[in-house]
């Protein structure tokens, strides 16, 4: 089991932290202020705008395991198989997912599914998921491993079964 730390862009922490703060600020005044709805909101307050991105800065990780990439960020995960991608492609996307940084890797598995990552060692990231693909073979699947001619791009790219 391998696990790899989501990379963090210092913008994207910089917004976080101040956002943490500017909630745990405002319920600081609805608590000073007092009564029972300003107690609740203050509460609410806390945990949505300051506990949901804390959890997802402190839990964004990636785990290759034996059989699947486990994908953490706060209350969400994903197990991909790893036998089901079919592409791995570096990118700079800033779609929604479960990744700190907008340097990242677009994952494409399954049936028209992608998501993108940001392991914080890239290549050692890649180098791991190309060994277990290479291993993990069985009768039913074929080898995998990752193209690195692209020009930067990196993917991953059946073998032919007479390799």
């Amino acid at each position: 089991m391998n696990v790899f730390k989501s990379k963090i862009d210092k913008g994207l922490l910089i917004c976080l932290v101040l956002s943490i703060i500017a909630c745990v600020l405002g319920a600081s005044v609805m608590l000073k202020v007092g009564g029972l709805f300003n107690y609740v909101l203050a509460a609410v307050t806390l945990i949505a705008g300051a506990g949901f991105p804390l959890q997802i800065l402190i839990s964004t990780k990636y785990i290759l395991k034996n059989e699947s990439l486990d994908i953490i960020s706060g209350p969400f995960s994903w197990k991909i198989p790893i036998e089901s991608i079919t592409s791995v492609q570096e990118v700079q996307n800033a779609l929604m997912s479960p990744a700190l940084s907008f340097d990242r890797l677009e994952i494409k598995y399954g049936e028209d599914k992608v998501i993108m990552v940001s392991p914080a060692n890239k290549k050692a990231f890649m180098q791991t998921l190309d060994d277990m693909k290479s291993t993990g073979t069985d009768e039913h699947t074929q080898p995998q491993t990752i193209d690195k001619s692209s020009k930067g791009n990196k993917k991953i790219k059946k073998k032919p079964k007479n390799a």
